[in-house]
Order: structure tokens, then C-alpha cells, then sequence
């Protein structure tokens, strides 16, 4: 079993006081925004004092305390789903504490102006950096706008880039031109899909499948995603005529990408798949930890991968895996796993059609991986540690 594990000295006993500065907080949804919370309140734990300024949401406004954190969620104004902080709601957070953390992308420019002024150590995690790659999943213009915004945001000066991956930790020093200040720590994640499953619910039920393997597909139906990597191999099987006759392919997809969703539908649609394709809408996160167990198969075609939480629940829930080897990817999954090359809609085609006809030799085993939420905060202390003087 790999453990990932920090060194033992930890701010040799102070207690800091650190400010978060980021985009989104609690109660937002998401991937970024639960490492933030799980992090804030296991420093909290420790002793330390924090601080988090965040835009506001689902009427969480101005000051709020709770799990031993602080929190100032501030009406600032919005673009694409992309807060911009005000200068007064960060500054005097930043000018109180020992040390600064914030993230990409809008909160980045601002911290770092105001670190630099009052000369307080600075971190920023960089979740996923994609560079060139925002031109494989976008139209030009847009990935124009999307790569300059990613390059003047990451860019901006800290004395530490936390990546959550070697794979992010590489892409910093390729895209953003830093060879210094780059620290890899993983997040954590120790109970997969929370520890609480419903064990009332049905996936069979929910698809409408009686007795067909179901190969599952779960999360938005975005290009980073790969799911039109999916469609593809899936479109290969029908015209070579090798569809598994046994297997289900089953999705459940976010609402958003509208769009996407809507012609991934109508494409499955069209070519004759419907028999064999189900979609349904999200689940509630207890029917969803339900679904990647009773699943035969968890399909994660990514394109990009920052960390990959969704291959790595679904390792955490024993399902076998079918997954790209994009990004982070190699470095999260573990168990029986079939994995092929990012964006190869053929070498996924022949694994969907071999796994779905019972040929397991698709699998290799992959010895457990365990991210411990003493390893992640560890890290970031000793992230700290190393520049607050």
C-alpha cells in the first residue's frame, strides 16, 4: 500500500494566523472548494487562527464562524462564473495574518499585488494547469481568451505553487515558465464518496436494466471529461459490429454543459445507440456512492486531469476502472484497472469490447493508494513552515 506521507516537523509548534483568499468557499459545490474547507478546519483543529474571503453564496453573507474558521462572504461582482474580489474585502485579511493562500483564478492577481505590498509570505494551489491543451478541447477564440487568462493568473509571484499532482507540478513548470517555489502535495481524500451510501437505491432500477452488464459513466458531460472520446468508441464498436450484446452503457450526467449534454444525446440518438446508451440525471451523493458499487465498470475517459477525485472514489469503492491516462490519472488509480491512451477512441473501443465479453485480462492490478488527511494538511504546514519567518 503507497502512502503518501510528510515530513514530521511541523511549524515547530506556532500558531499562525492565515488568511484564505479564494474565488468560491462552503457551501459551493465542488472539488476545489471542499479541499479549501477540509483544509481550513483541520487548521483550525490545530490551533491555527484562519481567515477565508470568499464571494458569497446560497445566502451565506458577510461575517459567518463556524468549525472554528471565520469566514467573510463578500458580494463581489461575477463574469463566466468567475468572481472578482475587491481590493478592501482582501487587504486587511492579508495585512492580519502570517500568511496568504489563494488559488486561481481571479483571486490570484490581487493577493499577490498585496502580498508583495505588505511583504507576507504567499501560496497559491494550482489545481490543474492546461496550457496548450485548452486548444484540443475549445474553439480557437475561446481558448485564446482562456489561455491568456490561465498564463496572467498563474504567473503572478508567490513564494510557493502548491500542485496537487506531479502531473500539475509538471505542467506548471511547461506552461507557466516557474522552475522554483513548485511543492507537490496531494489533497486527501480517505472515504471516497464520504463514507455514506444508500443502500436503498437501485442502479439496475434506475437504468432500467435487468440482467446486462453496466459499464457506468458519472459527472459532467464537459470536453475535458472525454466523453466524446466515449461517443467515438462507442460509435467504432457499432460499425465493426462488436458491440457487447451483454453490457449497458450507462450515464449519469450533469446538467451542464447544456449544450453538450443535449447533443451528446441527440448524437447517441441518431446513430442507433439508444438501446444500448442510458442516460439519466445526477443523484444525490449517497445514490451516487451506491451506483460506482453496484456498477461491473466505471468508464473516466479524460482529456485533462488536475487530480482526478472521480477515478480515484471509484478505486476507493472497489469498482473496476477503465480510465485515460491523462494527467494525474496514473498517479491516483489503484485496484483493477484497464487504462488507455488519453483521447484513443480505438484503444478504448477494444477494452469496452473485450471487458464487456468477460476478457478480464483487460485488468491489471494496481496495489492500493492511500491520500491521508494527515499527509495533505502536513504538507501544506510544511509549506508554510519553509517561508514564514
Amino acid at each position: 500500500m503507497d502512502t503518501v506521507s510528510s515530513n514530521e516537523n511541523k511549524i515547530s509548534g506556532r500558531r499562525l494566523k492565515i488568511a484564505f483568499i479564494l474565488p468560491h468557499f462552503y457551501p459551493y459545490v465542488g472539488g476545489a472548494e471542499k479541499l479549501f474547507y477540509d483544509l481550513a478546519v483541520a487548521l483550525a483543529k490545530k490551533g491555527h487562527r484562519v481567515h477565508v474571503v470568499a464571494e458569497e453564496v446560497d445566502g451565506y453573507k458577510g461575517k459567518m464562524e463556524f468549525d472554528g474558521i471565520k469566514v467573510w462572504y463578500c458580494p463581489w461582482k461575477s463574469m463566466f462564473g468567475h468572481p472578482f474580489p475587491r481590493r478592501k474585502d482582501m487587504e486587511r485579511h492579508i495585512k492580519w495574518c502570517n500568511v496568504v493562500h489563494t488559488s486561481t483564478f481571479t483571486t490570484s492577481p490581487g493577493v499577490s499585488a498585496l502580498a508583495k505590498k505588505y511583504r507576507k509570505p504567499s501560496v497559491i494551489t494550482i489545481h490543474e494547469m492546461r496550457g496548450v491543451k485548452w486548444f484540443m478541447t475549445d474553439v480557437w477564440y475561446k481558448a485564446c481568451i482562456y489561455f491568456a487568462v490561465e498564463q496572467y493568473t498563474s504567473r503572478q509571484h508567490f513564494d510557493i505553487y502548491h500542485a496537487v499532482s506531479d502531473a500539475t507540478a509538471k505542467d506548471i513548470k511547461t506552461f507557466a515558465g516557474k522552475r522554483k517555489g513548485i511543492r507537490r502535495v496531494y489533497p486527501a481524500n480517505e472515504t471516497g464518496m464520504g463514507g455514506n451510501t444508500d443502500e436503498s437505491f437501485s442502479l439496475r432500477k434506475y437504468f432500467g436494466v435487468k440482467r446486462e452488464k453496466i459499464f457506468l459513466y458519472y459527472g459532467r458531460p464537459g470536453k475535458t471529461k472525454g466523453i466524446q472520446v466515449f461517443e467515438k468508441a462507442l460509435k467504432l464498436l457499432k460499425d465493426n459490429g462488436e458491440l457487447p450484446s451483454g453490457v449497458r452503457f450507462c450515464f449519469i450526467l450533469g446538467a451542464e454543459p447544456a449544450d453538450l449534454r443535449k447533443a451528446f444525446i441527440k448524437e447517441m440518438k441518431a446513430y442507433g445507440l439508444g438501446d444500448v446508451v442510458k442516460i439519466r440525471p445526477s443523484l444525490k451523493r449517497e445514490q451516487l456512492a451506491a451506483a460506482i458499487k453496484q456498477a461491473d465498470a466505471v468508464v473516466v475517459p479524460s482529456l485533462t486531469e488536475g487530480f482526478g477525485f472521480s477515478a480515484l472514489e471509484a478505486c476507493q469503492s472497489g469498482a473496476k476502472l477503465i480510465c485515460s491516462d491523462a494527467g494525474s490519472l496514473p498517479e491516483v488509480v489503484f485496484g483493477e484497472c484497464a487504462v488507455f491512451k488519453s483521447g484513443d477512441e480505438k484503444e478504448l473501443a477494444e477494452i469496452l469490447k473485450k471487458a464487456g465479453e468477460g476478457d478480464m485480462s483487460v485488468y491489471r492490478n494496481i496495489p492500493e493508494k492511500r491520500f491521508t488527511y494527515e499527509a495533505f494538511v502536513g504538507g501544506i504546514e510544511d509549506i508554510y513552515e519553509e517561508i514564514v519567518k
